[in-house]
C-alpha cells in the first residue's frame, strides 16, 4: 500500500490491493490455482483528514513507545481510511502493502480506534444545536449488515433481523434540521426495534429537555417525540390529520440523509466483520471521518 499523487487531484490518494485471481495450471486441464494480482485504484479524501490521522496515530506511538513499525503512520493511515471506505479484506490490503494479513489487521484496528476514541459526545451536538438556534432535531434507526455472530444459533438471535432476514446491528442516528449527520449511537442487536433503542439510550432525557424531536413511525409510544398519526385499524385519517402527516413527512425527510451519509463508508454499507463489541467502535470511527470531512461543528470550535 503506498500513496502515490501523480496526475491526481488534490483529494485523491492512490492505494494498491491484491485480489485473488483463478488461473489454470500449466500443461493440463484440473482445478485452476489461485494467485495475487495487484491493482491500483483511489478513493478520494481531504488531506487534512490523511494528516489528522496520521499525527494521532504517531501520538499513539509516542504513547506507546513504539520504535518500530513495518508501516509508517502515513501508510497506516491511509489503509485505515480505505478498509471503512471499501470494505476490502485484510489480506487484500496486506498484499499491497506486502505486509502479512496480521499485520494489517493490527496496524488498522489501532487505526479505528484511534478513530473512534475522537468521536463527538452528546453533549457536543447539543451544544452546537443551541448555538445554531435550531427548534428540533431529527430522529431516526437505520441496520448494518453483519457476519453471523456466534456458533450457536442462541448467540446468533439476537442480531437477527427479521425485516431484513440477516444479521444486523441498530443504531440510531440524531441529524440537524436540513439532514447532516450529527450523531450515530453505540450499537445493539439488530433485533431491536427503534423504540426500544431510543429508551435504551436513555435520549429522551438527552434530547428533549432543549428541543423538539422528529421521529417515524417506529417510535411511536416513545415520550418526547413527535411522530406522524398512524391509520387505525379499520379506519381512516381526517383530512387534518393526512395534512399534518404530510407537513411532518416534509420536516423529517431530510433525517434520512443522515443514514446515508454514514454509509457512504462501505463497511456499513455492506457487511461488518468483526466481532460485537467491535461494531460500535466501528460506527464511531466512521463517523469521526464523516465530521472530518465535512466539518459540520466548525462553527462549535470557533465559539
Amino acid at each position: 500500500m503506498r500513496e502515490n499523487n501523480t496526475n491526481q487531484g488534490p483529494h485523491q490518494h492512490v492505494y494498491q490491493a491484491g485480489r485473488r485471481t483463478t488461473t489454470p495450471p500449466g500443461g493440463g486441464t484440473g482445478i485452476g490455482r489461485r494467485a495475487w494480482v495487484t491493482f491500483t485504484a483511489g478513493i478520494q479524501v481531504a488531506p487534512a483528514t490523511l494528516d489528522y490521522l496520521a499525527a494521532a496515530l504517531r501520538a499513539v506511538r509516542a504513547r506507546k513507545k513504539t520504535h518500530y513499525r513495518k508501516l509508517d503512520a502515513a501508510t497506516q493511515a491511509l489503509v485505515t481510511i480505505v478498509c471503512l471506505r471499501t470494505n476490502l479484506t485484510y489480506a487484500e490490503l496486506a498484499h499491497g502493502c506486502g505486509v502479512d494479513p496480521s499485520t494489517m489487521w493490527r496496524s488498522i484496528g489501532e487505526g479505528i480506534t484511534a478513530l473512534a476514541g475522537r468521536a463527538i459526545r452528546l453533549r457536543g451536538v447539543l451544544r452546537l444545536a443551541r448555538k445554531m438556534g435550531w427548534e428540533y432535531l431529527l430522529l431516526d434507526g437505520t441496520l448494518v449488515s453483519t457476519v453471523a455472530f456466534g456458533r450457536k444459533i442462541a448467540a446468533r438471535q439476537p442480531h437477527y433481523s427479521g425485516k431484513h432476514k440477516r444479521h444486523d446491528v441498530n443504531i440510531q442516528t440524531v441529524c440537524a434540521p436540513d439532514g447532516t449527520l450529527l450523531r450515530a449511537s453505540a450499537a445493539l442487536p439488530g433485533k431491536t426495534h427503534d423504540v426500544t433503542a431510543y429508551r435504551a439510550h436513555q435520549l429522551r432525557q438527552r434530547l428533549a429537555e432543549d428541543f423538539a424531536t422528529l421521529a417515524d413511525l417506529g417510535y411511536k409510544g416513545a415520550q418526547a417525540t413527535i411522530t406522524g398519526y398512524k391509520k387505525p385499524r379499520g379506519g381512516q385519517l381526517t383530512p387534518a390529520q393526512k395534512a399534518a402527516n404530510a407537513i411532518h413527512a416534509a420536516l423529517r425527510s431530510p433525517g434520512e440523509r443522515g443514514n446515508a451519509q454514514l454509509k457512504w463508508w462501505r463497511v456499513l454499507a455492506t457487511e461488518m466483520r468483526c466481532r460485537p463489541g467491535r461494531c460500535t467502535t466501528m460506527v464511531k470511527a466512521c463517523l469521526t471521518l464523516h465530521h472530518l470531512e465535512v466539518q459540520p461543528f466548525v462553527t462549535l470550535r470557533a465559539a
